[in-house]
């Protein structure tokens, strides 16, 4: 979340951009000599943006990585034909040089960002190699030359540099540097050794984050010209926006952007607070945001049509400048490669994490942990599929005895009351340890519910049987003929008397054969001009006359779902949540409850452990491709974590998360299917045996597990739902 500060400074880079930069400002530099609009660049400089990362000591604002995202992303959005990210970080290192802060002159950096691509190293006082696609180097006047054992700023003239210039696909030059055994003067040194080393460091998180930051920012600003389009376009005698397939296009867009961009930003905040894995996760985020912005701005250009495809239709300098900025100091692979060697061994997890505990939350911590290994018992731990009803109903028992069943309950009703840090830490542990799957109906669904809507006759009667795990609940929303579509439901349920008489199925409601109690949408006023409102939520008696319920087996072969028949069931009339008709509300509120619980990452770190496990007890592991698709995937994982934490953060400031909770819902739900795709490949000539394989101490059931997560793009409404929400609610697609 951002303070009023960087909101404003978020909002000041914006203004400055709109009024610089722009489509025009990138049109421009190909007519300009070395790719560089002097003009601009003096701009950008005489207001101070270069000097943002530069202390106050040494004539800059002193701001952190944060800022710089800010900043970059606004002047991506504009599309700004400047390598900003990388002066800036240039400038930092050099402690402020007033012709470059100025604009008067520019300063580019010349590293090696990726091995393979590039070779660059010194000796002693003597540099040599060559570095691929440097931004305007043609156009600089120095180069901060970075290497491992020697950080110096050199002259472009100087003797030994040789430059072979290329115009880049969006009008700006991307410059080879050669360095032929160039002696470096002893007052052209800016660091040796060490500090050499913390100055490249340092200059390549400025790089990574700032360009990823860039990338998003024209990413969304590519999103909002062509939705804007899709509404104006028509053929078929209706708007583009209305096609289906269309939305789901710019939705999928939309969502990889955001999800790189709370990666960017969750790690820039790591940045300022001098984690360790910052410099790993920036090089992540670099590599997400370069996919992201390349697969967006590819189908911007889909969605424009022929038009997309003409010089004259702006949409193409996005593409164009996605894939300059996507390219220079290293491509999205080179990036995943170095997130990858930056976390090894037992330091991997740095690259997966985003929070970190104060010394309460370390003890809090360390109690779960403990209490889960002497209390959770070896043959229910990472069941690839829920627990038997007994053993549920025995773990739900040891939870309550811990008073650990419900820490998001308030106190006043038996919960735990915990802090949302004190909640997310329990159940990382409790995911952590293999924890079984529960059905979440009565304390997470309706228990929540009650609390906020319900009467306190119902809060009575109803919230301790919930905590005790001694009566259990269903959920009763799908139908046969009212699954995606939930508002079409047919059940009704007419008031007679003091009683609502309910008629018609249920279906896929879990464990609704071993419950006592299930809460349900139906239709109270048949007549209601649109259907939402004309739904209740309605808590039904399973033992009551007139209910049968029919178990039904899941492909894993659980007796986990069920349907449930209600013939002339009697209901009274006080069990009813909340108002009459107004269950829609009710039901929404309560899926994004459940679409935020389901965005945990927990649940794919844990397949991650399983890959690993698999993968080393088959040997698939020293496959390089293999090893290279497990790298993308733990970026992914990453992506998914930091996405959570920001979830999180605005949910602490009070600020409710709407289509984000879908967005994160869709990412999340198909990152573990894609995960349990990478389990099967790793498992091998195991992958279709229906046993537990041990690997190590790795318990891994492959096929089970690949079977039951055809579920997660299914459960908590359909991936194509959630994609259809975020086209309305946040793209304005109809």
């Amino acid at each position: 979340m951002l303070n009023e500060d960087q909101a404003a400074l978020k909002d000041h880079a914006e203004r400055f951009a709109r009024e610089v930069a722009g489509p025009a400002a990138l049109r421009k530099a190909k007519d300009e000599a070395n790719g560089l609009d002097q003009a601009l660049l003096g701009q950008v400089g005489e207001n101070g943006w270069f000097s943002l990362l530069t202390s106050d000591e040494q004539g800059g604002t002193g701001l952190g990585y944060t800022e710089l995202c800010l900043v970059s992303e606004a002047f991506g959005a504009g599309i700004l034909p400047l390598p900003y990210a990388a002066v800036t970080g240039a400038l930092r290192a050099l402690g402020g040089r007033e012709e470059f802060a100025t604009g008067r002159k520019l300063v580019v950096p010349v590293l090696a960002a990726s091995g393979n691509r590039t070779s660059l190293q010194a000796s002693g006082s003597t540099i040599t190699g060559a570095v691929k696609a440097i931004p305007l180097a043609q156009a600089a006047d120095a180069f901060l030359v970075a290497t491992d054992d020697l950080v110096a700023l050199l002259p472009k003239g100087h003797t030994g540099i040789s430059l072979t210039e290329h115009r880049a696909v969006d009008g700006t030059s991307l410059t080879g540097v050669s360095f032929d055994k160039v002696s470096v003067p002893d007052n052209a040194v800016i660091a040796r050794g060490a500090d050499a080393v913390r100055l490249r460091r340092e200059l390549l998180l400025a790089i990574d984050l700032g360009q990823a930051a860039e990338l998003i920012g024209l990413t969304t600003t590519a999103i909002n010209v062509t939705t804007e389009y899709m509404k104006t376009r028509t053929q078929f005698g209706k708007a583009i926006s209305s096609f289906q397939a269309l939305q789901h296009m710019a939705v999928d867009c939309y969502m990889q952007s955001g999800i790189a961009h709370c990666l960017v930003l969750e790690t820039a905040r790591l940045a300022d607070e001098g984690a360790p894995q910052a410099g790993a996760l920036a090089a992540a985020a670099r590599a997400k945001a370069t996919d992201a912005a390349l697969q967006a701005t590819k189908t911007m250009i889909q969605l424009h049509g022929a038009i997309g495809f003409t010089e004259e239709c702006d949409i193409g300098l996005y593409l164009k400048r996605a894939l300059t900025v996507g390219t220079s100091y290293g491509t999205a692979k080179d990036h995943r490669r170095r997130a990858l060697a930056g976390t090894q061994g037992n330091d991997r997890g740095r690259l997966l994490s985003f929070r970190s505990d104060s010394p309460e939350e370390a003890a809090f911590r360390q109690e779960v942990r403990d209490w889960l290994s002497q209390t959770l018992p070896k043959h229910l731990r990472n069941l690839p599929i829920r627990p038997s009803f007994e053993d549920a109903r025995w773990w739900h028992k040891q939870l309550v005895a811990r008073g650990w069943i419900a820490p998001h309950w308030p106190k006043e009703y038996g919960g735990m009351g915990a802090t949302l840090s004190q909640r997310i830490i329990l159940a990382d542990e409790l995911a952590s340890a293999g924890s079984p799957e529960m059905s979440a109906q009565a304390v997470h669904h309706i228990g929540p519910t009650l609390i906020e809507f319900g009467t306190p006759e119902q809060k009575a009667k109803f919230l301790p049987g919930m905590l005790s795990g001694d009566v259990i609940w269903a959920q009763g929303y799908s139908e046969p003929n009212a699954g995606s579509d939930l508002s079409s439901l047919k059940t009704t349920a007419i008031l007679d008397g003091d009683h609502f008489v309910v008629n018609g199925s249920k279906i896929w409601t879990t464990w609704a054969h071993y419950a006592d109690w299930m809460f349900a949408l139906v239709r109270t006023d048949p007549g209601a001009a649109r259907q939402q409102e004309g739904i209740s939520l309605i808590l039904i008696d399973l033992k009551s006359p007139g209910v049968t319920c029919r178990p039904i087996l899941t492909i894993t072969g659980e007796d986990e779902l069920a349907q449930v028949f209600m013939d002339n069931v009697r209901v009274p009339a006080e069990n009813i949540v909340g108002k009459v008709n107004d269950g829609w509300r009710l039901a929404n509120a309560l899926l994004a409850k459940e679409r935020f619980n389901g965005a945990n990452p927990q649940r794919s770190l844990n397949l991650l452990a399983k890959i690993h496990g698999a993968a080393n007890g088959t040997g698939v592991m020293d496959d390089p491709v293999f090893r290279e698709r497990l790298t993308a995937a733990e970026i992914e994982v990453a992506a998914l974590s930091a996405t959570f934490s920001h979830l999180v953060s605005m949910s602490a400031a009070g600020k409710v998360p709407g289509a984000e909770f879908s967005h994160c819902k869709i990412f999340s739900s198909e990152l573990q299917q894609s995960l349990c795709d990478l389990l099967v490949e790793a498992s091998g000539d195991d992958a279709a045996i229906a046993d537990p394989i041990s690997y190590g101490e790795v318990r891994v059931d492959p096929g089970i597990t690949w079977l039951q997560n055809r579920r997660a793009t299914i459960f908590g409404g359909t991936m194509q739902i959630q994609r259809n929400i975020v086209a309305k609610q946040t793209l304005g697609l109809k």
